[in-house]
């Protein structure tokens, strides 16, 4: 196909499907999560649902026509949390205003994204800071991983810990499917076979479905299809979400503004930080994945990076007319490039189940979260090795880095671990005197950060 250029990416149609289907499945429990998330917030999670699909399929069409890359849009726990706890909690707006307020965040969003502002922020940061977004990346895949299976338990309050595995139940079961999934991905790699993550998928679903059977353990009827309420569900998304919402949110927004300067400060800020918030977590996940499988220049650049982050400037805008907040280039994206993906048709291939999903919605949760934990798993741990080129001689640069380490996977949140990171870096490096370790820009954007935290209160 000349379209995605197969031949000069060193690829093929069935591969690029096989890596699209892997992407797709990998991220399938986002469409049970981030709608629960925003559940009960003058939305259901149908309707949030239906969105997200539609979202993420705009995202993946840009993604691969416009950027021409295999990397796959896809909701977003730490922006949708952001956009339940930071502007409906937090600032409470309602869900049609918090609509409007990303709507907006998009916009610039993609204004900044078109004016090359993603190269100019992650040139700022240092080397250390990188890698640790690179490696707090993949610890936080893989914890999500371990999570899903059942092997890691709680996490509400940071007091996570390992399950009792003393006692032959589901859980015990869905660990050990996870680990023999695992295994089997790694014999993959050691034959040097293809498609790896896929196939450990495949395996995985086998063990979990046929030797949870044959075990009496897990319960097969509920796979029978139920497509009592898609009529329903498609009926309301229309009449509630579809364009609604945003228009409701503008009419609410300007005809509640009044000249106080305090409120259209916080609006203001409210609206950038929301739009760094997006942009940052993107680049942070394309930069991650490109260093991992060897896609940045000599300079340390991606040469896509401002079509990549336009893409999903215009998905997370777009979406908002469909009801759905902000959507992000999505770690899980890994998982196809690993299974060979090379090229927007991977993308395009994921985009398409998304859509088909947003019919389909039943079978959608038919994918238990086990089924992609090894490969969630394999692939934090490939993105590990750049903690060994984080500069630990230096407080400066490693005590950030490995706050941003620490803190992505314990808040569930990619951007706030890159925010906090980056405000520490600020702080440490203005205590022991190396003013010159900090970058103007990375200065502002920290700042912006930073005034985040405290606009409930200014409000």
């Amino acid at each position: 196909m000349k379209l995605f250029d197969l031949q000069g990416n060193n690829t093929n149609i069935i591969s690029e499907i096989l890596a699209g289907i892997t992407s797709f499945i990998t991220m399938s429990y986002l469409l049970v999560q981030c709608p629960a998330i925003l559940a009960g917030n003058n939305v259901t999670a149908s309707t949030a649902y239906i969105g997200m699909c539609i979202a993420c399929f705009i995202g993946c069409l840009a993604m691969s026509l416009w950027a021409k890359q295999q990397f796959v849009i896809g909701p977003s726990v730490g922006l949708t949390a952001y956009f339940a706890a930071g502007l409906m909690t937090d600032m409470k707006y309602d869900y049609a205003t918090a609509l409007t307020v990303t709507f907006f965040a998009g916009v610039i969003y993609l204004v900044l994204s078109m004016a090359g502002v993603g190269g100019t922020l992650y040139s700022s940061l240092s080397g250390s800071m990188k890698n640790g977004i690179s490696a707090g990346l993949g610890l936080y895949i893989a914890m999500i991983g371990l999570r899903n299976s059942g092997f890691l338990i709680g996490g509400d309050n940071g007091n996570w810990k390992v399950a009792n595995l003393s006692v032959y139940d589901l859980k015990f079961f869905t660990v050990m499917v996870m680990f023999a999934g695992l295994i089997f991905i790694g014999i993959l790699k050691r034959m040097n076979l293809p498609f790896p993550p896929l196939f450990g998928m495949i395996f995985s679903a086998i063990l979990y479905y046929g030797g949870g059977k044959l075990l009496n353990i897990v319960d097969l009827s509920t796979l029978r299809p139920d497509f009592g309420g898609f009529n329903s569900n498609f009926g309301k998304w229309y009449s509630e979400a579809f364009l609604k919402n945003l228009t409701d949110g503008m009419i609410g927004l300007f005809s509640g503004m009044k000249a106080d300067w305090k409120m259209i400060l916080t609006l203001v800020i409210t609206v950038l930080v929301c739009s760094l918030f997006n942009l940052t977590e993107s680049e942070g996940v394309v930069y991650a994945i490109a260093k991992n499988h060897g896609k940045l220049d000599d300079n340390g650049n991606f040469g896509a990076l401002k079509n990549t982050l336009a893409s999903n400037a215009a998905s997370s805008t777009l979406g908002t007319l469909f009801g759905c907040p902000m959507v992000s280039v999505a770690p899980e994206s890994v998982s196809g490039i690993c299974a060979q993906g090379k090229s927007g048709l991977t993308a395009v291939t994921a985009g398409v189940l998304f859509l088909l999903a947003a019919f389909f919605a039943p079978i959608a949760t038919y994918i238990p979260s086990v089924v992609t934990a090894c490969v969630m798993v394999y692939i934090g741990f490939t993105m590990l090795g750049a903690v060994k080129d984080i500069d630990c001689s230096d407080i400066g640069e490693g005590v950030p880095a490995l706050l941003t380490i620490i803190l992505i996977p314990l808040t569930s949140s990619i951007i706030e671990g890159i925010a906090l990171g980056m405000v520490f870096h600020i702080i440490v490096n203005i205590f022991i005197f190396k003013l010159k370790a900090i970058k103007p820009f990375e200065l502002i954007v920290a700042l912006l950060f930073g005034m985040h935290y405290f606009m409930p209160i200014i409000k």
